[in-house]
């Protein structure tokens, strides 16, 4: 993947200070587009949050990488050069081989890569991560609501709906009843080769809580 290209996209996370210096005034490459905004359809407005177009994640066989190979893609995306096999390695699982997959473990896995690091060209950096709420409800009803939605104007999200990682590139939503907003549609990249690729999430796999970081990547400086 060029991460010139997700670098690009990530753009407007610059001014809130999540990416290196260099990365501001990056050419925003064909393959990566924002979409944000609001259409018209037949039967109501149809407002669209995050990237109409992504760079590939590739997919493998085992499930029990989906949250390294979803983590590695975004902060490859924020210029890091840092493999699927590093983060493995860092919580201490098989790099060659196929880790037991449980989705119950996938979020605290995720949150203990958090901390200081030094990626494979020793670029040091402070990776982040932030819960958001969980899109299962129709209605979106949670405070962060919002919170979430401007998170995913400027970058993809981790998302835990599948059963295991994948990266959220967008969301779509209609008007409810009463100025409230009806959650339509989620689109990710999935990892895990038999659901792979570009996809929307299904119903049944929105039906239940699901859990939804977002990432931050600070530049260390002098170390």
């Amino acid at each position: 993947m060029d991460r010139r290209m997700m670098l690009a996209a990530f753009a407007g996370a610059v001014s809130a200070g999540l990416l290196p210096a260099r990365a501001a005034g990056t050419v925003i490459d064909a393959a990566v587009t924002r979409e944000n905004g609001c259409l018209p359809r037949s039967d109501a407005a149809s407002c669209r949050v995050g990237f109409s177009s992504t760079p590939p994640l590739a997919v493998d066989p085992c499930r029990g990488r989906a949250w390294a190979m979803a983590l590695a893609y975004v902060l490859r995306g924020y210029g890091a050069t840092v493999s699927p096999e590093d983060l493995l390695a860092r919580a201490g699982l098989e790099v060659d081989g196929c880790p037991a997959h449980d989705p119950a473990r996938e979020e605290t896995l995720l949150h203990t890569m958090a901390g200081t690091w030094t990626d494979r060209r020793r670029q040091d950096f402070l990776l982040g991560l932030a819960p958001l709420p969980s899109l299962h409800e129709a209605m979106p009803r949670h405070p962060d609501f919002p919170r979430l939605l401007t998170r995913l104007a400027r970058q993809p999200l981790l998302c835990g709906a599948a059963g295991h990682a994948t990266v959220m590139t967008a969301l779509t939503t209609v008007p409810g009843l009463a100025g409230t907003v009806r959650r339509d549609t989620i689109t990710v990249r999935d990892p895990y080769a038999p659901t792979g690729g570009l996809r929307l999430l299904s119903g049944h796999e929105l039906s239940r809580p699901f859990w939804v970081l977002g990432v931050s990547v600070l530049p260390l400086k002098g170390r």
